[in-house]
């Protein structure tokens, strides 16, 4: 028994839904390069979770369908591939057990790229996550980074890695004779109309939410300074299958150079976390 059949030992009990199927295209020059099996079924089969937020992957408003930067880029995916795409939802902690079950090929859903978790699959690195500030139209407080923080009021998530970094900040606010006021909020809607009622003078949060935040804001809101990058997001795979991991890197590769990946994360106003270069196993963590 390998390493990644003993890690899904326990958590064969699956939080699984229903299953969308999306039309196949016809066969592409990618479509040799993928595993005789998947080539036969003409179908890649995908656990996604639906336990994540926008703009990565949500559940639509039909309360069944997924959708998202991630839900999009791997539909570009298969089409280069020349095959459907099947999508499975599922819980965050079950997409990694799911692909050693056997239960999908590849799982998605903002998974990091960890050293840890490549004992058990391996990773196609697509996407930066990061920590970015959103700010008022015209960044009236002239805000750029941690220290222009200082003397002001900034809005996080509750729990968050955000606001463990803001209360370091606030001690060498402090220990510099200033002051920095930080709110919690429990939910992203929360802290952004925190901002946008001008109670919070910037928004500090995961990347991803933040710059989606900022795409829908109609103009009222811009990031400040630049994404702070600190991590790795890729498809996971089972390790022992090299032949489909290789696969999709070269379709990721194709999807980026044709531009539909450009086109794909500004949509959801993503653009500082787009990768120059398609990588596997590139953790940073």
């Amino acid at each position: 028994m390998n390493a990644l059949a003993r890690f899904a030992g326990s958590a064969l009990a699956l939080a699984l839904s229903s299953v969308v199927a999306i039309p196949a295209w016809a066969e592409t020059d990618l479509t040799k390069l993928l595993p005789q099996s998947i080539r036969d079924a003409g179908t890649l089969r995908v656990v996604a979770s639906s336990s994540s937020s926008p703009p990565m992957i949500f559940v639509g408003t039909d309360a069944r369908t997924l959708e998202g930067l991630e839900i999009e880029l791997t539909q570009a995916v298969a089409d280069a591939l020349g095959v459907k795409l099947e999508i499975v939802h599922g819980t965050f902690d079950s997409l990694i057990p799911s692909i050693a079950a056997d239960r999908a090929d590849i799982a998605v859903g903002s998974i990091g790229d960890l050293k840890s978790r490549q004992e058990h699959v391996d990773f196609i690195d697509y996407v930066k996550a990061g920590i970015g500030m959103a700010v008022p139209q015209g960044n009236p407080k002239g805000i750029t980074d941690l220290d222009s923080l200082c003397g002001k009021t900034v809005a996080v998530l509750r729990g968050t890695f955000q606001e463990k970094e803001l209360a370091e900040q606030k001690a060498k606010c402090e220990s510099s004779g200033s002051k920095l006021d930080i709110q919690t909020f429990s939910d992203t809607n929360a802290a952004v109309m925190a901002l946008r009622s001008e109670r919070a003078d910037a928004w500090s949060g995961d990347s991803a939410p933040v710059g989606y935040a900022v795409s829908q804001s109609s103009g009222a809101l811009e990031l400040a300074g630049k994404m702070r990058a600190i991590a790795l997001l890729g498809y996971a795979v089972n390790k022992e299958n090299t032949e489909l991991r290789d696969a999709v890197k070269a379709a990721l590769e194709a999807v980026q150079s044709s531009g539909k990946y450009k086109e794909i994360f500004e949509k959801w106003g993503q653009s500082d976390t787009m990768v120059d270069k398609i990588t596997i196993n590139d953790a940073w963590l």
